[in-house]
């Protein structure tokens, strides 16, 4: 499997969370109408959805493209997404209860993006991502529930995609027509589309297609008919396809044009890349405190830029204390190994199969002109060595 990590890629989710803290800003000032651009930052989570998909199918499809072959490891993947989405996510959990508990016994009104009571059901149900009744804690971590649940099908849908990506697309499209035309419609369905766009531009930047050559213009129509779909409500603001298809053409852009990859693999993107997941947590209520507080007497850019500047610090600090250390390489073989007989036979129990095989050893890549619709090798001088691909 590639060990391989693309730096622009993490300066995409440091636009990605930069993105969402500017809109939270803007949301939870107090006087401000909601308009125009800052609106349209919120869609910052929309390219998290796309990155997320994008990240998490690009080894599997490298290795199917160069060797012909890939065996998906179903347990691996279950195991390293518990351990990359949870610890942080229970911290910042216990973090925004016991913060909760303080306003509501000193009888202050909470931040912007905290609830102004729960009980212990509550939290429970935050912590175990059911989020059907009850409040959310941080009202940023509805995204995590949903997130959670397209891991259940990323598998199959890896399959379908590295089998047949004609039938992805189709898949794609339907799916899209049943959130945004039909009674099917629900957050989930609404949202996965952008998911799956990852996996579809993982598959593009694995084959060199050529739709990277029009992922500009085609972005701009995206974004247009975007703006125009938003004059029908949609609930979440996520569940847009317009938007979903705009960040699929940003990644396809982005991996595609070398300076605007040199921008992204800036250190100071590449950082808040890194730490991008914990600084989601934990930023909402964070900025919502600060803007709140600082607006009336410095204005807003003084109150938005401190707002954005804690925001991050809180998160760097999520990060470097549960994170990092529980994404080191030797920590998730560890954890890997350790968990596998367990999940094992849990997955014998549901009759799910442990792993499954993309491909045949037997096809080389030059024999597979169908599957592949290659235009050239993978080996890419975009692509830096020594780096590590993560999924969220």
């Amino acid at each position: 499997m590639s060990t391989r990590r693309l730096s622009y890629v993490d300066g995409l989710r440091a636009v990605a969370v930069l993105s969402v803290m500017i809109f939270h800003a803007r949301v939870h000032a107090p006087g401000v109408a909601l308009e125009g651009w800052a609106k349209e930052c919120s869609h910052g989570v929309d390219l998290f959805f796309v990155l997320s998909g994008f990240c998490l199918a690009l080894p599997t499809l490298e290795k199917l493209r160069r060797d012909g072959f890939c065996d998906f490891d179903t347990v691996g993947f279950a195991l390293k997404r518990v351990l990359r989405i949870f610890p942080p996510y229970a911290v910042a959990v216990l973090l925004v209860t016991i913060a909760g508990i303080f306003f509501m016994r000193a009888g202050v009104t909470p931040p912007g993006g905290m609830p102004k009571s729960f009980d212990a059901s509550d939290v429970v149900r935050n912590l175990f991502f059911l989020d059907r009744d009850g409040v959310l804690l941080n009202r940023s971590f509805w995204s995590l529930a949903v997130e959670l649940r397209w891991y259940l099908l990323f598998p199959l849908a890896l399959l379908l995609a590295g089998r047949n990506m004609r039938a992805f697309v189709s898949t794609i499209v339907l799916v899209a027509i049943a959130s945004e035309l039909t009674r099917a419609t629900s957050t989930d369905l609404g949202v996965l589309p952008a998911f799956l766009l990852g996996i579809a531009a993982a598959w593009v930047r694995v084959q060199h297609h050529s739709l990277t050559r029009y992922a500009l213009p085609l972005g701009l129509v995206s974004v247009a008919f975007a703006l125009a779909n938003e004059l029908r409500p949609h609930f979440p603001i996520q569940t847009n396809v317009g938007w979903h298809a705009a960040m699929f053409f940003f990644v396809i852009f982005a991996g595609a044009q070398p300076l605007v990859q040199r921008v992204l693999s800036a250190p100071p993107f590449v950082r808040v890349g890194v730490a991008s997941y914990s600084i989601y947590l934990v930023h909402e209520p964070i900025v919502a405190a600060v803007v709140t507080a600082l607006r009336p007497l410095y204005g807003d850019p003084v109150a938005t830029v401190a707002a954005i500047a804690l925001g991050l610090a809180a998160g760097f600090v999520l990060w470097a204390v549960v994170e990092r250390p529980l994404t080191q390489p030797e920590t998730v073989a560890a954890f890997v190994k350790r968990g596998r007989s367990r999940v094992l036979e849990l997955l014998a129990f549901l009759g799910i199969t442990p792993s499954f095989r993309l491909g045949h050893p037997a096809e080389a890549p030059a024999l597979r002109p169908a599957l592949s619709g290659t235009t050239g090798d993978l080996a890419s001088d975009l692509v830096p060595a020594g780096t590590i691909y993560h999924g969220m």
